[in-house]
């Protein structure tokens, strides 16, 4: 008998949104792997939520996405848990791990996804981290997660966290409470099930606003984004809103946490480029405009004016360093290529300058670089 969720599972077409955090999972991963693979510490991939493996019509889903790039990158440095609460998807998923051999470094687990996570972080010694939570619905409590939001800050820990906010709108039940007011015995346990997903009733300050979903939706989000840097060790965070379509309702909120500067730019550049590409497909798909780049279609006007500002604002850093305090102040905005046109076309301008000379060890040629400084303009 289909069970809530398994109709998630027969066709990506039905829901071609959630390609988007795909991508975005593929290319995490795949810098993730790049640079973790480099440290002498052993890998632990997670991925708490983990489906069947492939759509019934044969699209992969996250474990081979994983998987994929940590046979590409890390090949024997890693272990893979993927778990399922569903013996059929776990079936499934374990049948698949075998056939390609990769039983031994991928590992099907029956298990509740949350109540394995607390298992599995008291197991935890100097391994490197990469956690994927992607629940149908609102099921993973915070509390679940704290255990890796605070864990040494000398070992390496990234979350990368499927967030279905827009599923609280339903279980607040707004105008059936009043803004939560006159709560009954049936309606209460969904207010609990979000206090418990959100480590607070802090949602209901976002929630019962007078605001649109959308920016309710989205405050909520920046506030679980905050709670995630809360204890002082995944500082790096980022919320990607996923639309059906451009202007539509958001179907999911993709959030990453981090200790390390570069997810921040690798997760910048993953989340703008695929949702770009994909509302850009969305509006022009069956248009003559199709086969044009959604990147030609981009207004970075705006761009120039920013990297003056925090040239203003930060003189005296290279260009690689003032990338991320952009980036952190306008998250998904520019992609990283963009930020390196703006600036390249600032210096040829005079609206900023390069102080490091051509023919030093820093910047050998007349192209600028990452190690490049740049001042303002006096």
């Amino acid at each position: 008998m289909p069970q809530a969720g398994d109709e998630f599972f027969q066709s990506k077409d039905f829901h071609p949104w959630s390609r988007v955090k795909d991508q975005i999972l593929a290319s995490y991963v795949t810098a993730y792997l790049a640079k973790i693979s480099k440290r002498q510490a052993d890998i632990i991939l997670i991925d708490a939520f983990a489906g069947p493996g492939v759509t019934e019509d044969g699209e992969p889903g996250s474990p081979l996405i994983i998987i994929g790039a940590a046979e590409r990158l890390a090949k024997g440095r890693y272990t893979a848990y993927f778990v399922n609460k569903k013996r059929k998807h776990h079936r499934k998923l374990k049948s698949i791990l075998e056939y390609r051999g990769l039983a031994h470094s991928a590992i099907a687990v029956l298990d509740d996804g949350p109540t394995y996570l607390s298992t599995i972080a008291q197991d935890l010694g100097r391994e490197s981290v990469l956690l994927y939570v992607d629940p149908y619905g609102l099921n993973c409590a915070f509390g679940y997660l704290e255990p890796f939001l605070n864990r040494s800050r000398a070992y390496s820990t990234d979350l990368l966290i499927n967030l279905q906010i827009p599923a609280a709108h339903r279980l607040a039940a707004k105008n059936a409470t009043n803004n939560g007011k006159c709560v009954t015995d049936r309606l209460s346990s969904g207010l609990e099930r979000l206090t418990r997903a959100f480590g607070g009733d802090y949602w209901k300050e976002f929630i019962y606003s007078d605001e649109k979903p959308n920016i309710r939706e989205k405050l909520l989000a920046d506030e679980y984004k905050r709670r995630l840097a809360s204890t002082g060790y995944l500082t790096y965070t980022g919320v990607c809103p996923i639309q059906e379509y451009r202007g539509g309702a958001t179907k999911y909120y993709l959030i990453f946490a981090s200790r390390h500067p570069d997810a921040m730019v690798i997760c910048n550049d993953a989340m703008c480029k695929s949702v770009n590409e994909y509302l850009y497909h969305q509006e022009m798909g069956e248009t003559l405009f199709s086969d044009i780049s959604w990147k030609d279609w981009r207004d970075t006007s705006e761009l120039d004016r920013v990297v003056v500002r925090y040239v203003e604002t930060f003189p005296g850093r290279t260009r690689k360093d003032l990338w991320l305090p952009i980036i952190q102040d306008n998250f998904m905005n520019f992609t990283e290529s963009e930020y390196k046109k703006s600036v390249s076309a600032l210096v040829n301008s005079g609206e900023i300058i390069c102080t490091t000379p051509i023919g030093s060890p820093q910047r050998k040629t007349k192209r600028l670089n990452d190690n490049c400084v740049l001042e303002p303009r006096s």
